[in-house]
């Protein structure tokens, strides 16, 4: 009997353990985002952007500011170029640009009222040779600094009381400084927002008797698609 009474204890417990195994609580796999793929910046790239240039223009005539702050607006659009070198986290690069634009600006007739014609602005192209800097926030992601050189060819026609005296086209050269974020989309497909401030320095225009000191300034909001190479 002392057999037969163990044997069906024993059964029991065999026949049980499973049951009492699945009702033990089992812990939920932790979810894990898959990672961003390594991408490598170091390389030459290329690509276009567009943007909207604010400009402001100021004249100095013969010693008196007559037009203090002339907006000078205007979409402008090109292609760029650059090399970037990684080490870690960290990005270099060295970059150039090129961008046409019809900016367009007025000159404002401040009393005594002496011309008919208010002096015009006309922004033919800008363009950059910048250095840059940058952190990745993330392997496909890169948040940078740039400055360097500004060159924009700028046209000022001087107002008049008959006929406007068109002085030409002439460079103004100066110096930029921005930030930006780049972000890769593929192997091969970058994606850009940046802001641009440029300072284009002045020119001074001999008119008859009159002297004229223009300064031009301006802003500039752009994207741009890159491909590297």
């Amino acid at each position: 009997m002392k057999k037969f009474l163990v044997a069906g204890i024993a059964a029991a417990a065999f026949c049980g353990a499973p049951v009492l195994a699945a009702d033990l609580p089992t812990k939920a796999p932790v979810y894990q985002a898959a990672p961003e793929p390594i991408f490598i910046w170091s390389g030459f790239y290329v690509g276009g952007h567009l943007g909207y240039l604010w400009g402001s223009t100021k004249v100095i005539e013969n010693g008196v500011v007559t037009d203090p702050n002339a907006p000078t607006n205007g979409v402008v659009g090109g292609l760029l170029a650059g090399v970037n070198w990684q080490n870690g986290a960290v990005v270099y690069g060295l970059e150039a640009d090129f961008g046409w634009t019809h900016a367009r600006g007025t000159g404002g007739l401040p009393p005594p009222v002496l011309i008919d014609l208010p002096n015009q602005y006309t922004v033919n192209w800008t363009g950059d040779v910048r250095v840059r800097a940058g952190y990745l926030v993330a392997p496909m992601t890169l948040v940078y600094v740039a400055s360097g050189l500004a060159l924009a060819d700028f046209n000022f026609r001087q107002g008049g009381t008959i006929v406007a005296v068109n002085r030409g086209g002439a460079i103004f050269p100066g110096w930029t400084i921005g930030a930006g974020v780049d972000r890769s989309f593929t192997n091969n497909l970058i994606g850009r927002l940046e802001y641009l401030y440029a300072d284009y320095g002045s020119k001074t225009y001999t008119v008859g008797p009159d002297v004229y000191t223009v300064h031009f300034k301006g802003q500039i909001a752009r994207a741009a698609l890159i491909w590297k190479h």
